[in-house]
């Protein structure tokens, strides 16, 4: 396999001051936050860690994040190249917290993989460690049909639920009826989160308008909008520019809830 090296310069303008605490491709976000069925390159390892048993690749991605009142980097390494494991890692830093995501995939059988994901968080205000880990399965149950199942945020300790990771699961689905468009759907129900609103769901579709170039949206809602910390209903867009060595992406996601949040996402890939 070639080596590919990624980098990503990443500009995002926010008009809310949260904070994300997991890192979100421009793809991720203009699908709506689905795509967990069919991650792209080091998206396996915050989205599905088992999917990485299917890309055979070598990546190498950094990032940069700029928004109202914060600012924070990423840097992230997958390797699905061997053969009896394949695994990235991924390091966040924030003004106001460190993390770091790892996933790990095997092939069990043929079209069947397994996965299991790891994060730490750090808050850099107070020092106080913030652990989880996600588990996972994909199955690629037609050429045109892909599936997921995620269990993310398995402990579900006291100080990760005041962080908004409640235990979450995830059914996703990739369709391909046509070799220019892909269809995501992926929902999700958190038992133990408080009020009524513990099922969920992202949708989303990816369409190939020219040679390279993609055109994503999505729709979600009542799902975690990682940047904001905290759940929402709304909609993502997204375009995609993927040459032979250099590719370009963006994304817009608009939140629909009691105060109206816009979200803009560019990045360059080298």
């Amino acid at each position: 396999m070639d080596m590919r090296f990624i980098f990503i310069l990443t500009v995002a303008l926010y008009s809310f001051s949260g904070f994300a605490q997991e890192y979100q491709s421009p793809r991720t976000l203009g699908l709506g936050g689905a795509g967990r069925a069919g991650p792209l390159l080091n998206d396996t390892i915050y989205l599905n860690p088992s999917f990485g048993s299917f890309a055979q690749s070598y990546n190498l991605s950094g990032g940069y994040l700029w928004f109202a009142q914060a600012r924070s980097y990423n840097f992230s390494i997958q390797d699905s190249r061997t053969e009896w494991f394949q695994a990235g890692a991924g390091y966040t830093w924030h003004e106001h917290f460190s993390a770091i995501n790892i996933g790990a995939s095997k092939m069990m059988v043929e079209r069947l993989g397994a996965g299991i994901g790891s994060k730490i968080i750090i808050d850099r205000r107070t020092g106080k460690f913030t652990t989880d880990f996600s588990l996972s399965s994909s199955f690629i149950a037609l050429p045109w049909i892909y599936t997921a199942f995620i269990i993310d945020n398995v402990i579900q300790s006291k100080e990760a639920r005041t962080r908004g990771l409640y235990r979450t699961f995830y059914l996703g689905t990739k369709a391909t009826p046509d070799e220019l468009i892909q269809v995501f759907f992926d929902p999700h129900y958190t038992p133990d989160l408080p009020g009524s609103k513990k099922f969920g769901m992202n949708l989303g579709s990816e369409i190939k308008l020219l040679a390279d170039f993609y055109f994503r949206i999505g729709r979600f809602f009542d799902s975690q909008i990682s940047h904001l910390n905290r759940r929402g209903t709304g909609t993502g867009y997204g375009v995609g520019w993927i040459g032979p060595r250099l590719s370009l992406e963006g994304a817009l996601l608009r939140t629909q809830n009691e105060e109206n949040v816009s979200s803009l996402l560019l990045s360059i890939f080298i």
